[in-house]
């Protein structure tokens, strides 16, 4: 009997699990009914299908609510929920998902999606479970086979075939040279595994010779850390020859960054490039159609069609701008900080590239770049530069350090080590503390001393006044490059704790807002 790992990662690969799905078999499935009985029947190991609109509409009654439906399911020793419609963050959906998993159950937010046919496949599956899985993969064939008849170009093959198994995917040439690389948006960690097989293209899940009596034309690789799962397979088995066909059909187009290749026309007026990517929708910041077509027509009035050109549309999850780079502005972070600016978010800028068939990879590299300076900028980690506290403009060429830095706080005895150093500088008065911490933490993060007073808004003489203080206070000498290390590491550790909420240390480091 499969097991509710076997289930999801063969019929509903795109579902974000809340908690690693526990060791239980799934030997049927039920679909929530927007009445009571809300089930027409629980058994034991039934996984449950509760659409959004059943959930609000029960809840909106009043007989039952979210938990509820949950724990009825689990009094019955059902297996898994999964929930349809929504993202982890919508109310009910966490409510569901995060009672499941206090009772041991699989929980799982799965996009819109037609829930007759997904209960269908997981009848199939349960049934005959090799045969479900060659019907949905001929569901991709047939996709891509419409594609292709569309002129679909090959990064079009690419998202197709990641957004069907809900993992990031590419497609190279024979010599291992990527031609289309795709990270779906709405899998996490997808960006972050895009980037990882930039960095060592050996190191993937999956990589399959496309078939060709003639010549290898390349492969199709499957890319992250999740397992791969039998319809990994089958689907990538099944798709192979079709690939072959459509590498073979156009070799020379492709090899020249064709539209083929591309999937988009580059601003002309280089090489080199870079790609810019921030967030479009915001998730806890609703923003109407209107309001991202104005944003987006204001983006493309910052420069000519030939220098700068936005790709997707207002119902994308990114914002993704190609921009020519020049001599005056060699990494792109002048046309990034009016990016920034104007849209009013974090940026994050790839590296420049060259080539048309690159642009995608710098997508996303940009994107996890992105990803990376988001979770560091609430804790004041990120090393970007920045213009406000919103403004963060992210380099692909610094997401090791940015990595590195998100990795401190899980030193071990990272914390206690850390208050340990600092102890001189946290004994006293909470607003004396803050001064101390905030000048100490402006010296160690500028360029220089006058730098350091201007971010600080005063004089350069009361600075200096303010080290010496310091230093005599805590013994330390702050010319001591080792020193200045640690104390930088010290400091970070300890805001990224407070801003996470896991430190009850009654003295309290300034925030970074609250430091500007």
């Amino acid at each position: 009997m499969p097991t509710v790992a076997d289930v999801w990662r063969a019929v509903f690969p795109r579902a974000t699990a809340a908690a690693e799905p526990p060791e239980r078999d799934v030997g049927w499935v039920r679909v929530l009914k927007p009445r009571v009985p809300a089930f027409d029947a629980l058994e034991s190991r039934d996984l449950a299908i509760l659409p959004l609109s059943s959930l609000r509409e029960l809840s909106a009654t009043g007989p039952i609510d979210a938990s509820g439906v949950v724990e009825a399911l689990a009094r019955a020793a059902g297996s898994a929920i999964v929930v349809v419609g929504a993202t982890a963050e919508e109310p009910l959906t966490s409510a569901a998902l995060e009672r499941a998993v206090d009772l041991g159950m699989g929980a799982f937010a799965l996009p819109e999606t037609d829930v007759q046919a997904l209960e269908r496949s997981v009848i199939g599956y349960l049934v005959n479970g090799r045969a479900e899985l060659e019907r949905q993969a001929g569901m991709l064939e047939t996709q891509l086979e419409r594609l292709a008849l569309e002129g679909g170009d090959l990064e079009a093959q690419a998202a197709t075939i990641a957004r069907f198994l809900g993992r990031p995917v590419a497609i190279e040439r024979p010599r291992g040279k990527p031609l289309a690389v795709h990270a779906p948006a709405d899998v996490e960690g997808s960006a972050a595994a895009a980037a990882a097989y930039l960095a060592q293209p050996r190191r993937v899940a999956l990589r399959l010779r496309l078939p060709d009596s003639a010549a290898p034309v390349g492969a199709l690789v499957l890319l992250g850390t999740a397992p791969l799962s039998e319809l990994d397979r089958v689907a990538a088995e099944r798709v192979a020859g079709l690939l072959a066909l459509e590498l073979r059909r156009g070799p020379t187009r492709v090899e020249e960054g064709s539209p083929r290749a591309t999937g988009a026309t580059l601003p002309a007026d280089g090489p080199p490039w870079v790609a810019i990517v921030a967030r479009q929708m915001i998730p806890g910041e609703p923003s109407g159609l209107d309001e991202r077509e104005r944003l987006r027509a204001d983006l493309t009035r910052l420069g000519p069609a030939r220098r700068i050109a936005l790709r997707g549309d207002a119902a994308s999850l990114e914002l993704r701008v190609i921009a020519v780079t020049g001599d005056e502005d060699a990494a792109g972070l002048a046309v990034a900080a009016r990016i920034a600016a104007l849209a009013d978010r974090p940026v994050a800028v790839s590296r420049p590239f060259s080539g048309p068939e690159e642009r995608s990879l710098a997508e996303a590299e940009a994107r996890a770049t992105l990803e990376a300076v988001e979770a560091l900028a609430s804790a004041g980690l990120a090393d970007a530069a920045r213009d406000s506290r919103s403004n963060v403009i992210g380099r692909a060429d610094r997401l090791p350090a940015y990595r590195l830095l998100a990795a401190l706080p899980d030193m071990p005895d990272g914390q206690r080590q850390a208050r340990a150093l600092l102890g001189p500088l946290l004994d006293g008065r909470p607003e004396h503390v803050a001064e101390r911490s905030r000048t100490l933490r402006a010296v160690l993060d500028a360029e220089s001393l006058r730098d350091a007073a201007q971010a600080l808004g005063i004089h350069r003489n009361s600075l200096t006044y303010r080290l010496a203080r310091i230093e005599e206070r805590t013994g330390w000498d702050l010319h001591d490059p080792s020193l200045r290390l640690a104390l930088g590491i010290a400091l970070r550790i300890v805001q990224s704790a407070q801003d996470s909420g896991a430190s009850a240390h009654p003295t309290a480091l300034p925030s970074e807002t609250s430091a500007r």
